[in-house]
């Protein structure tokens, strides 16, 4: 069997909880609450009605393996449309499989399609930076800028 990039269905609902858990707790923002209704009641909500935002999940049989949350807006600068992740999880036991590249090819046809002229994707998790980026480098990225963050 091979991994297959999808639309989200609810049933992959308590699947898809589980990774946004166990991202956020390796992450940066392993400190904050984390509320597994919400984020699924906004995918579920505006995110899956596609338009100007892009939610696919990468599944094999009938496990989620991570999943790619992004948006077209147009660039403050002028009216071209930029398309940005605002998510991109995989399962942590996952990692270095097909999935994140499956999903990162899909949202790039699908910036493409919406009229994109350029693709960006980030990592402010703080999870494996310099693996990431040598992920997205691999990819045809290339590194522009860095997150930082602060607690208040």
């Amino acid at each position: 069997m091979k991994i297959q990039v999808i639309p989200y269905d609810r049933k992959y609902r308590a699947q898809s909880i589980e990774i946004a858990r166990e991202m956020v707790r390796d992450s940066a923002y392993g400190d904050m609450p984390f509320d597994g209704e919400k984020v699924m009641d906004q995918i579920e909500g505006p995110f899956s009605q596609g338009g100007q935002y892009f939610f696919k999940i990468a599944v094999l049989g009938d496990e989620v393996y991570g999943g790619f949350l992004g948006m077209v807006f147009r660039s403050l600068f002028c009216d071209q449309l930029i398309a940005k992740d605002i998510g991109w999880w995989v399962k942590k036991s996952k990692r270095g499989s097909a999935a994140a590249i499956a999903l990162l090819r899909e949202f790039e046809a699908w910036g493409v399609a919406s009229g994109a002229v350029k693709l960006m994707v980030g990592q402010a998790s703080g999870i494996d930076i310099e693996k990431t980026t040598k992920l997205y480098q691999h990819c045809g990225y290339s590194v522009v800028g860095y997150n930082t963050m602060k607690n208040t």
